[in-house]
């Protein structure tokens, strides 16, 4: 199903079944980003919302019985209220979820921790209001469509990287932008705890298409039934086992929903 660190295989919708087919659908999961994945990037972040078509189709997989977990560098609240689903939410990285219900829960993180976080926090002071986000695990500078920012960055970048490399936060940049966050939680730590919560899961995919899905590919890598895919227009080395298009996004999650589900399986419930 590909190697680690190359250009993964293309997967053409005709495909979707055969390259299944081996896979053992005890109780399959389906877990995928947000941004860039289900959502289109957009420029104003409050406003990233996912096509008509395709929450319908999440909607519908829900309906027939389809386990789905959003996992996203944003707060679950923002996810949450985008979505309008009764979906799993794993924010943050993984370190506040919300689950099917509604109900909130939060990841421990040492007070020290914290402390340096909201001191590194002062470091970005100097750019524009709006474009400096602060969250519980991290903090995000964006620049999506704002040159000016991302030319603000470039200028103090070697100091940034170093002041948060003395507080032991990770820099990880992501399109159209950089984050700053605690080394407690990233994709690849949610998709290792999401896989013990869900230990008959078979199989278990994940959809993301940015530098901060690879942590969550490399983790999937180690599950037996484990499978990612790549959401990504151009040729780039993944960790992914394979990948489609963004325009096939709402292909697969029909795919899914036609024989990846309890009720889709034994029913055809499109067809």
């Amino acid at each position: 199903m590909g190697k680690m660190g190359l250009i993964p295989i293309r997967l053409e919708p005709d495909k979707y079944l055969s390259f299944f087919s081996s896979c053992r659908k005890a109780s399959p999961l389906l877990e995928t980003d947000y941004d860039g994945t289900l959502a289109p990037f957009v420029k104003e972040r409050d406003m990233a919302l996912i096509p008509p078509k395709t929450k319908s189709l999440l909607k519908s997989i829900c309906d027939a019985g389809g386990e789905v977990i959003i996992v996203s560098g944003r707060r679950p609240e923002e996810i949450y209220e985008f979505v309008g689903l009764p979906l799993e939410i794993w924010g943050c990285h993984g370190m506040e979820k919300i689950d099917r219900k509604g109900r909130s829960s939060k990841g421990y993180i040492p007070e020290e921790e914290l402390k340096k976080l909201d001191d590194f926090s002062s470091e970005l002071g100097y750019f524009p209001r709006g474009s400096v986000e602060k969250k519980p695990s991290g903090i995000a500078l964006h620049w999506r469509d704002r040159e000016e920012i991302f030319d603000m960055y470039m200028e103090v970048c070697d100091k940034l990287i170093s002041e948060a490399s003395e507080r032991s936060l990770k820099v990880m940049p992501f399109n159209g932008g950089v984050e700053f966050i605690l080394p407690y939680f990233n994709k690849g730590t949610a998709i290792k705890e999401i896989s013990t919560l869900y230990p008959d899961a078979s199989p278990i995919c994940y959809l993301g298409d940015d530098t901060t899905d690879e942590d969550a590919f490399k983790e999937i890598r180690k599950i037996k039934s484990g499978v990612g895919i790549l959401v990504s227009d151009d040729k780039k080395t993944s960790d992914a086992n394979v990948s489609i298009s963004r325009k096939e996004v709402d292909f697969f999650l029909d795919f899914w929903l036609n024989e990846m589900t309890p009720r889709g399986e034994d029913e055809n419930v499109r067809r």
